[in-house]
């Protein structure tokens, strides 16, 4: 019964996790449960069979945050084999290290949490969009998103200026800071309103040029509202601030959740790194 809920509740993460086209993998999944519950003991082989299938799965996808998601039902899968097959000293070893694990990506998800769920009231003069994945010319969702935020923002304080921020990356054919003047202007944003930061690779790259580019328009870079994704707010508004700058976070919205999963916990490994390292 256990290995056939297992299924289920793989099943159900596909069908409400992932874009609706693999709804139909969803359903395959979940009928597996009938195999488990007419022989038990090919419960845990399946479901570990089926956790390998979507982590592969999940590695073919382009963006980032699948292959990070990836590591849950791989590492899931490879847990069930440690537990079933393995000796008492390797399921012991095994434990110590999830354990140490888990807390070390939950220490950084707290903060990034309460950073992405607190208060997103900003009337700041200038309003920073951090980039985000173009596909050829066509933003990705996560982008599609900031920027819809970015428009919100713009209309709701029409005395504010936006500052695009993304350089040229792998597989784009324009930079990502062009696509969202693009897209902005599309939603009806005078383009008098949007300044351009092109050359940044990174996310303290996007908040030190964007700076310069607010303080060489004659403005004052003083007090900014950042709009990001909700998982990224933490780490930007730490960089703002060693920078001068006094951030608001603006989360826009999120993503499919397993493709989100994966960007917190992609998040909380660049969380350590700024805390280790200072960027």
């Amino acid at each position: 019964m256990l290995w056939a809920l297992s299924l289920l509740l793989l099943g159900a993460m596909i069908w409400f996790g992932l874009p609706p086209y693999y709804q139909p993998l969803a359903i395959g999944v979940a009928v597996l449960c009938l195999p488990c519950l007419l022989w038990s003991k090919w419960g845990p082989w399946l479901l570990c069979l089926c956790l390998m299938g979507l982590g592969v799965l999940l590695c073919t996808f382009r963006a980032a945050g699948y292959h990070y998601a990836a590591l849950l039902p791989l590492g899931a899968a490879v847990l069930l084999v440690v537990f079933r097959l393995g000796k008492r000293r390797l399921k012991v070893f095994v434990s110590i290290g999830t354990g140490l694990l888990s807390a070390f990506l939950l220490s950084a998800l707290l903060p990034i949490l309460a950073a992405a769920y607190a208060g997103q009231q900003a009337d700041a003069p200038y309003v920073i969009v951090l980039g985000a994945a173009v596909y050829g010319q066509t933003p990705s969702i996560s982008l599609r998103h900031r920027l819809d935020k970015a428009a919100a923002y713009l209309n709701d304080n029409p005395e504010a200026t936006a500052v695009v921020s993304g350089g040229q990356g792998e597989g784009e054919d324009i930079s990502e800071a062009e696509c969202m003047r693009r897209y902005l202007v599309d939603k009806g944003i005078d383009e008098s309103r949007i300044l351009m930061e092109a050359a940044s690779t990174s996310t303290l790259e996007n908040l030190t040029f964007s700076k310069a580019v607010i303080e060489a328009s004659g403005g004052d870079a003083a007090e900014v509202a950042i709009v990001s994704s909700a998982y990224h707010l933490y780490r930007a508004k730490g960089m703002a601030k060693s920078l001068g700058m006094e951030a608001r976070g603006i989360a826009s919205q999120d993503g499919y959740p397993v493709y989100m999963a994966g960007m917190y916990i992609r998040e909380a490994l660049a969380v350590w790194k700024l805390w280790l390292f200072g960027v």
